[in-house]
């Protein structure tokens, strides 16, 4: 339960229900998921030793505020990182995990192919496309590593302000990869994720751009 706990209230600043600077009082959270304190209070000790929120002695929870400079550190870590977790996924392709990328691939399109695209749908299956790569590869200690760099405070594909083509050109870049893995071709997977990663960052600095800082308060990341 206290994992569920846990990931429901930093799903609640990932896709903007809570933005930086905002409190979050642990009885406002326990009457909001119908669930006592106590587990609320551990997802926030385990929110706060991750720098996803900030508590000064007998204070309020406060969600951090994004830096923009980290934020374009993180893409570039992941930039440099990803590609070699993919290649290490290449050695190690089966059946099962094409068929794993492939019905997230189907699935983030049709979220996004809907009238009103739904991107809370579309950033859970993003990780979960990217985990399932980090995974394949079988080094523990790199996927450990991209999923801490992944999940530095506030960085969660929220996709709040991407516009539509946006939206179409990450989703085209995960079918190439996919693509890419069903041919056996690492170049061309290595040479995506790199691509794709590097594209969002910039389409991060757009939305930065648009609100006059290197900051988007929706936290529209990759």
């Amino acid at each position: 339960m206290s994992k569920d706990i846990y990931e429901t209230i930093r799903g609640l600043i990932a896709d903007g229900t809570y933005i930086g600077g905002d409190t979050m009082p642990e009885g406002e959270l326990a009457t909001r998921l119908g669930v006592s304190r106590t587990p609320v209070r551990e997802a926030l000790r385990r929110l706060q030793s991750e720098g996803v929120i900030r508590r000064e002695a007998y204070r309020r929870a406060t969600v951090a505020e994004t830096d923009p400079d980290e934020v374009i550190h993180i893409f570039s870590a992941r930039a440099a990182l990803e590609p070699v977790a993919v290649d290490l996924a290449m050695s190690k392709v089966d059946d099962a995990f094409l068929g794993r990328l492939k019905d997230l691939h189907e699935r983030m399109d049709h979220a996004i192919k809907t009238k009103e695209p739904d991107r809370r749908a579309y950033r859970e299956l993003n990780a979960a496309f990217h985990r399932a790569i980090w995974a394949q590869g079988g080094n523990t200690l790199l996927s450990d590593m991209i999923n801490s760099i992944a999940r530095k405070p506030l960085v969660s594909p929220t996709f709040n302000n991407w516009e539509r083509e946006e939206l179409y050109r990450s989703n085209r870049q995960h079918g190439d990869m996919v693509e890419a893995f069903v041919l056996r071709d690492a170049e061309w997977a290595n040479a995506t994720m790199r691509v794709h990663l590097l594209s969002s960052r910039a389409t991060y600095r757009r939305i930065g751009a648009l609100t006059g800082s290197g900051e988007n308060p929706k936290k529209d990341l990759i």
